[in-house]
């Protein structure tokens, strides 16, 4: 099973266990609560563990924000040119 198959029947087996929360007298909630978020753990371990270790997204955020900021800073150059 790979990695995403197997995060996606993890994600479904939470999924269940939440429904299954409510379904649940309140007495048993407690037990229910737990065992999902047992498995909601466990699902984001598996997420930490395969995440990349590079974020190569950020670098491309950065510039983004970077050239928008220089492009607002010359349009006030360009109107302050126009007041005078």
């Amino acid at each position: 099973m790979n990695r995403n198959s197997q995060i996606t029947q993890l994600t479904r087996e939470c999924d269940d266990l939440a429904a299954r929360f409510w379904r649940l007298e309140a007495s048993g909630r407690g037990q229910g609560y737990l065992e999902w978020l047992q498995k909601v753990k466990q699902v984001s371990e598996i997420i930490e563990q395969n995440r990349p270790k590079t974020f190569y997204f950020f670098g491309n955020e950065l510039e983004s924000a970077n050239s928008n900021a220089s492009r607002r800073s010359a349009r006030k150059k360009v109107e302050k040119s126009r007041e005078k």
